[in-house]
């Protein structure tokens, strides 16, 4: 018994001590904090609330990076896109000429010059010069005579727009456009044709009447003109049918060589309409392809061209 007491206060007595050091050990591990990263050119890490002074930075790196206008997104959108970028650029993942000062001063420059512009309103001060200067004649003209001798001398001026002048390929949006007239146009024909037609019919059963006139409905005379029309129908009808068939020729059902020969110039006068319509739209979206290569070439070479202005300002 009193081992075991010496034994329980010898264990009460070394707890406290252990669980203080238990305390400091975790309090170290946790006060350890990651070494700061250095980035290019000692700039400094950016937080969350520095993309209203990087903005136009930013946007310029999503430019040429992303091929993105930043002008177009959401503010959603820029946040998120703002915290990706905010993680490549502490860890140090961009390239070097992002942590150039300079680059950042050029993405400002262009941006307020690019404002500048938009908000600036065309000055008037040039066309009134201009017509002050054509209305005041000048001292140091030339007499009447001189002025003919050198018109004779050097002729007419050449043209300065040496641009190609011509047709272009039709887009498809073009293409579209002329089969709705065309559709629309062969819709107002028939509505035109069926209303003469309903016309015509009109006139010629006013004509029949005037010519012929019917009773009046419901009395004894009308009654026995009905029946006087049926009759007539049914003897037409008895006459007209045949007893069996008879044979008809390949020239009536087909309708003989030139009915065969019409047949085959329309089929392929049709087959040469849709192969030129096919090549129509081929052409079109050929155009169409070729505008966008050139395009993303253009912004290509401006892209590298940028890029080497960055890369031979900070190397020499």
């Amino acid at each position: 018994m009193p081992e075991d007491r010496h034994y329980s206060s010898r264990r009460r007595s070394r707890s406290p001590n252990h669980s203080r050091r238990d305390r400091d050990h975790h309090h170290k591990r946790r006060s350890r904090s990651p070494a700061p990263i250095q980035l290019p050119l000692n700039a400094r890490a950016l937080v969350k609330h520095d993309l209203k002074q990087f903005q136009r930075l930013f946007g310029l790196y999503l430019d040429i990076q992303k091929q993105i206008d930043i002008d177009e997104l959401d503010e959603t959108e820029i946040k998120g896109r703002w915290k990706s970028f905010l993680g490549k650029w502490n860890r140090g993942e961009l390239a070097e000429g992002w942590y150039d000062p300079v680059t950042k001063e050029k993405a400002d420059r262009a941006a307020s010059e690019a404002k500048t512009t938009r908000r600036s309103p065309p000055s008037r001060e040039q066309p009134e010069q201009d017509c002050r200067q054509h209305e005041q004649p000048t001292a140091t003209s030339q007499p009447a005579a001189d002025q003919d001798d050198s018109e004779d001398e050097y002729g007419p001026s050449l043209p300065t727009n040496t641009g190609r002048a011509g047709p272009t390929v039709p887009s498809i949006q073009d293409l579209q456009y002329r089969n709705e007239l065309a559709e629309e146009d062969e819709i107002a024909r028939r509505q035109d044709l069926r209303f003469d037609r309903k016309m015509d019919r009109k006139l010629q059963k006013e004509r029949l009447e005037e010519l012929n006139p019917r009773a009046d409905p419901g009395s004894r005379e009308r009654q026995l003109e009905k029946k006087r029309e049926k009759a007539v129908a049914n003897r037409a009808f008895r006459e007209e049918k045949s007893p069996g068939a008879e044979e008809v020729g390949e020239s009536d059902l087909i309708g003989g060589e030139d009915g065969i020969k019409a047949h085959i110039q329309a089929t392929q006068r049709k087959k040469s309409e849709r192969e030129l319509r096919k090549e129509e739209i081929l052409r079109a979206r050929e155009a169409e392809r070729e505008e966008r290569l050139a395009h993303h070439r253009a912004k290509e070479e401006k892209t590298m061209e940028m890029l080497k202005n960055l890369a031979r300002q900070r190397y020499g």
